[in-house]
């Protein structure tokens, strides 16, 4: 029988059978995700990362935009039209926020290193392992995100002029003929490449009389980059154990003097093989799902708008209020489903 042809009845059940079908059919996607997520997390590295500032706004706004739908859905029983306006167009502002605060949750992540899919540890910027600074003929160590000066944390003042040589080397390590702008080189930092001592003369880096590899370039090049960000060891930019950890098969790891620990054990070689080998999948996940959730939140917001839209021409009554209904109904189940990711990423990650 056509759509057309059923009663007002017939068509309000199939419209709530196909919503409920919709919700289950993605809760089911998302029990997929997160089962995936569990057994990738119990096998191999993995890198915990706080959840960011952003979205704990997001969740505060769904979370107060579905109450009031609540609100509304009583409302309109009453014909309160007034009421049914001011809630459902407080739920619009609400909803947007939540999508906004998810952006911004984003940036966050993107700022700690946490991309959508790179390796775990700097490989190819790391600190010391081709390149180093040297300041008045001693070399400046790096630890867990510091760098040490005779054994003393180097001054912001020394920091500041690190990071402004690495503008001008990324800089020319990027450019074609490969030519620097260097001014005052030597004077308080030197770099040395694998104990060597790279000179500059006439715009040109040399290392032992001879101009630098390609290869040697390319490394100088992520070497700056990751001073310039706040990298050392790891693609995550921060103090390890305070911004992010390490787990293997599901044992968080210590970190110290750049040297991994199980159990009071150093990692073996095959381990540390492993490691450097990889992606911060937990990273990839969290945007997985999120992106994934804003997709579904799209369609919830577009429902939003259509129905404050509506209650504003006074096309809903106590006797007529199914979108409402089959509406709010969406979005609390968007907002569970948020509220349940959120709390998986924070109990379970």
């Amino acid at each position: 029988m056509a759509q057309n042809h059923l009663t007002p009845e017939q068509n309000k059940k199939v419209k709530k059978n196909l919503l409920w079908f919709f919700i289950a059919t993605v809760s089911m996607i998302f029990a997929g995700l997160t089962s995936g997520y569990i057994v990738s997390q119990g096998g191999t590295f993995w890198v915990s990362i706080p959840m960011p500032i952003a979205f704990q706004l997001s969740t505060v706004s769904i979370l107060l935009s579905s109450a009031l739908l609540y609100l509304a859905v009583r409302a309109i029983k009453q014909n309160k039209h007034s009421v049914v306006k001011a809630c459902l167009g407080i739920a619009v502002v609400l909803g947007i926020a939540f999508g906004y605060f998810q952006f911004k949750g984003w940036g966050q992540l993107f700022d700690k290193g946490a991309t959508v899919s790179d390796f775990i540890i700097n490989h190819k910027g790391q600190y010391g392992k081709y390149y180093s600074f040297f300041h008045q003929d001693k070399e400046i160590t790096y630890d867990n995100n510091t760098f040490y000066w005779q054994a003393e944390e180097v001054s912001p003042d020394l920091k500041e002029k690190m990071v402004n040589l690495c503008k001008d080397l990324e800089k020319g390590a990027r450019s074609t003929d490969k030519s620097f702008n260097l001014e005052g080189y030597g004077t308080d930092l030197i770099i040395k490449y694998q104990g060597e001592v790279v000179t500059y003369f006439d715009h040109k880096l040399q290392l032992n009389g001879q101009s630098l590899s390609l290869k040697q370039y390319d490394e100088l090049r992520y070497f700056s980059e990751s001073i310039i960000s706040g990298r050392g060891d790891f693609m995550m930019i921060g103090e390890y154990g305070t911004d992010f950890w390490v787990y293997y098969k599901g044992e968080k790891l210590e970190y110290e003097n750049r040297i991994f620990y199980r159990k009071g054990q150093k990692l073996t070689a095959k381990q540390l093989d492993g490691l450097n080998s990889q992606k911060n999948t937990s990273s990839s996940y969290i945007y997985a799902f999120t992106g994934i959730h804003l997709l579904h939140w799209l369609g919830g917001v577009i429902a939003l708008i259509v129905m404050f839209s509506r209650s504003l021409k006074l096309k809903y009554n106590n006797e007529n209020y199914l979108g409402i209904t089959l509406g709010s109904t969406y979005w609390h189940f968007l907002g569970i489903l948020w509220l349940y990711l959120y709390l998986f990423l924070i109990f379970i990650h």
